[in-house]
């Protein structure tokens, strides 16, 4: 793309906005890091003057306060949400869904005035098509909302599948996926899979935009005083008991994740900080709450300190766990800040996402263990082995993170391309 062509593109967003969709709110310092992420990808693209609406998926009381709390003044946020007050057109919608099984779509009412005059919608959130938290219907009616009013629809840095656990709906997604403008993946085991079902056109390889974020150093000198010589970061969800070896347990995964902890420091005699990166009014979707219980467990246990990051935003984040010695992830995206800090940082995978992050970056799996099997044991040995090759790690980090980065920005590029064949 010449220079002259970028800077027609360029003016061209300055009148017609882009439109984010598909991200649920900031408390999931996952949904920020990509956000961060993929407007600093724009800058470098488009120029200094991007701006964005972003719709939030999430009610909106919390969407208000998010944007109250926004530090980047060139992103406006929006709520996108089947919540309505009693009896009205949303509320009636949303009760027929819970109550029937009915597959209204109230929440792209929510669309109609920040959509207006968008150049294109960029679909967000790194994990949304998938079967991991149901059919992804909510998404798939906004993609076919925005279609049907003429403004193209990309995923964004992201994984997509697999379907095949629900054989009816596999198809339906599969289908709905080759009308997408374009489909920017964020692994190659995302592109090849959806190469077996000939979806290879709008699709392109490039890496999650949270790669990109720029860490940020804490003002607030407490927090700084929780970095500790050597630590072991870890970050263990309360979401993933769902998915391990606990059968939906919270308890059981609450006493095993204890455990985890106990024999990491044990085996390593290093201080730890625990590292929440998603907060939920839902207990089981909550890591502050069950972080702060697991210290609670294991602090008298140990004679090493053991400390808890408080709520920070995603980039003071990606700060804090750069200091980590080592560090372990059950969230995607607190690992994305580990390896893009070149921290030698072990994924517990409870998906494929994190396989294929993994396979990409590594060659290999070594780095990363499923939470269906892993055990305490493997746990304290594979964090004490990465920590006594900490040093080649991050070597061989540090040699493949300019690659990956360089993967992120190309998004910016081929969303640049899409604009200007699009443009009258």
């Amino acid at each position: 793309m010449t220079s002259r062509e970028l800077a027609v593109c360029s003016q061209a967003l300055a009148d017609r906005p882009l439109l984010f969709v598909g991200n649920g709110p900031y408390r999931n310092r996952g949904c920020e890091a990509i956000v961060r992420g993929t407007m600093e990808i724009l800058e470098g693209t488009f120029g200094p003057d991007i701006a964005a609406r972003a719709g939030v998926m999430a009610a909106p009381a919390t969407v208000q306060a998010q944007q109250a709390r926004e530090i980047d003044p060139r992103v406006t946020n929006f709520a996108v949400s089947h919540v309505g007050p009693r009896l009205s057109r949303k509320w009636w919608l949303s009760q027929a869904n819970a109550r029937l099984g009915t597959q209204f779509h109230g929440h792209t009412a929510d669309l109609r005035g920040p959509a207006q005059s968008a150049a294109c919608a960029l679909q967000l959130g790194g994990d949304n098509y998938s079967l991991d938290y149901g059919r992804p219907w909510d998404y798939v009616s906004v993609d076919r909302w925005l279609e049907k009013r003429g403004i193209p629809v990309v995923i964004w840095g992201a994984s997509v599948g697999p379907f095949e656990a629900d054989p009816k709906f596999a198809p339906i997604m599969h289908a709905h996926l080759k009308t997408l403008a374009g489909i920017f993946v964020r692994e190659t085991a995302t592109r090849d899979y959806l190469a077996r079902y000939g979806i290879v056109g709008n699709v392109h390889l490039v890496a999650d935009p949270a790669f990109c974020m720029t860490p940020s150093e804490p003002s607030n000198p407490a927090v700084r005083d929780l970095v500790m010589d050597g630590m072991i970061g870890i970050n263990i969800s309360p979401l993933v008991a769902r998915f391990s070896h606990a059968g939906g347990d919270l308890h059981a995964w609450r006493r095993n994740a204890a455990e985890m902890i106990v024999a990491v420091a044990e085996r390593t005699d290093r201080p730890v900080l625990l590292v929440p990166h998603v907060g939920s009014p839902q207990h089981d979707e909550d890591d502050f709450a069950f972080m702060a219980d697991l210290r609670e467990m294991v602090a008298p246990r140990l004679k090493m300190p053991v400390k808890v990051a408080p709520s920070l935003g995603a980039a003071e984040l990606k700060w804090l766990i750069a200091k980590c010695a080592v560090f372990a992830g059950a969230r995607t995206h607190s690992t994305i800040a580990a390896l893009s800090a070149c921290t030698p940082t072990l994924s517990l995978s409870y998906s494929v996402k994190a396989v294929g992050i993994n396979q990409d970056i590594f060659g290999h799996q070594e780095f990363c263990k499923s939470v269906k099997t892993i055990s305490v044991a493997e746990f304290a040995d594979t964090m004490g082995a990465m920590l006594e090759d900490a040093d080649g790690i991050r070597a061989a980090l540090a040699a493949k993170m300019p690659e990956v980065k360089a993967s992120a920005r190309l998004a910016g590029t081929l969303l640049a391309e899409l604009l200007e064949t699009r443009r009258p």
